[in-house]
């Protein structure tokens, strides 16, 4: 009910704003750019674009440390979106509303100003953070984000940011910096605290094409190399769930937990590679918390983490690419010690808007039953 109801005022919203238009001038549509609304004053615009991921995920647990094999397998749609995004009233006051068909909550709902260089953001959407979680999950170049991104992601959060542009000679420098709840988007009934975050990012060598910057995989088959250096900072201060802006919310407790992490990229002619890593840290190093009435003990998620992913796509638009993640918690009575080994397949149709793709690994787990985990996925939107 409560999902039928936020869908209902998106929708609400947008119709309003093309009923309030004088006229629709212009109407347009295309695989991977959506249905385009254009008022004839031009002050009002929205684009409405929708995906699905469709995927079947098979699981084998191999015969370790003195476990049984076992078999398990899930057909299921992954994700499914709707997304509005446009201007109103001048090209400078801009929107984005993404809705979680699957879910059934907003993930996105953020007003931007922008000018010349810089823009102000305010609601809720993505943290500066690691790059992974800023790409789209429907451009990725596997089927799925790694575990290091489980672990070590902020992912979204609501709040103001401010982002700026400028160059120094060739290179391209961008910085961005949030102020926000600290609590994520989600479970956020416990928000006692704020969060900072500041990132910075050079891109040496200039600008990639086409805003493939976020975008994985190489399908523009850059000219020239491409690379890009980005580190980030946020420190939570009070922070309720057990990785921060995501996680489990540990009730009663609060800590501040400081996140820095970096990445690297680098796209030529088809070639890709991409490496992140992050360390998540409490700030008093306690990162225990004891809750007396159900007389259990919890663990804030502290530790460090890597994602080393490289791929080729080849002229046919078919790629084949690899990745190297692992996750290194400091407490492991409490969070698993994982290494993925992972290799994968994709098909481009229509580059990400749709495709095919799929992917095996190996997960290593040094406490637990090791694992082949096998994904096929298909990817459509318009």
């Amino acid at each position: 009910m409560k999902s039928n109801l936020l869908l209902g005022a998106l929708m609400l919203f947008l119709w309003s704003g093309i009923t309030n238009a004088q006229t629709v001038d212009e109407l347009s549509a295309q695989v991977g750019k959506g249905i385009e609304f254009k008022s004839s004053d031009d002050l009002f615009y929205l684009k409405f674009r929708t995906r699905v991921q469709i995927r079947w995920d098979f699981i084998n647990g191999l015969k370790d440390n003195g476990a049984d094999p076992y078999f398990e397998d899930k057909a299921w749609v992954k994700r499914s979106r709707l997304k509005f995004d446009g201007y109103f009233l001048n090209k400078s006051l801009v929107y984005k509303i993404e809705y979680d068909v699957v879910g059934g909550y907003v993930r996105d709902a953020i007003f931007k100003y922008k000018k010349d260089n810089y823009q102000i953001w305010f609601g809720q959407g993505k943290l500066p953070s690691n790059r992974e979680r800023v790409v789209s999950s429907a451009n990725l170049q596997l089927v799925d984000r790694s575990i290091f991104n489980k672990n070590y992601t902020l992912d979204r959060d609501v709040g103001v940011q401010f982002h700026h542009q400028f160059n120094i000679g060739k290179a391209v420098v961008h910085d961005r910096w949030a102020v926000t709840s600290g609590d994520g988007i989600r479970n956020n009934d416990y928000a006692p605290g704020v969060s900072l975050t500041g990132k910075l990012e050079v891109l040496p060598l200039g600008e990639f094409k086409s805003k493939s910057l976020y975008k994985s995989a190489d399908l523009k088959r850059e000219e020239t190399p491409k690379m890009a250096f980005a580190g980030y900072v946020n420190f939570n201060k009070d922070a309720s769930k057990d990785r921060g802006q995501v996680g489990s919310v540990i009730e009663g407790a609060s800590a501040d937990l400081l996140n820095i992490g970096g990445d690297f990229l680098l796209k030529y002619r088809g070639y890709s590679l991409m490496v992140e890593a992050a360390t998540r840290s409490v700030t008093d190093d306690n990162e225990f918390f004891y809750n007396e009435e159900e007389d259990e003990v919890y663990a804030y998620y502290t530790g460090y983490g890597a994602n080393i992913q490289t791929g080729y796509v080849f002229k046919n638009n078919w790629e084949l690419s690899g990745r190297y993640s692992f996750t290194k918690p400091n407490e492991t009575d409490f969070h698993d010690d994982i290494n993925d080994y992972t290799i994968g397949v994709s098909r481009y149709i229509i580059g990400h808007n749709f495709k095919f793709q799929g992917d095996v690994t190996y997960r290593e787990l040094p406490a637990g039953q090791d694992r082949i985990i096998t994904r096929f996925q298909m990817e459509f939107q318009f």
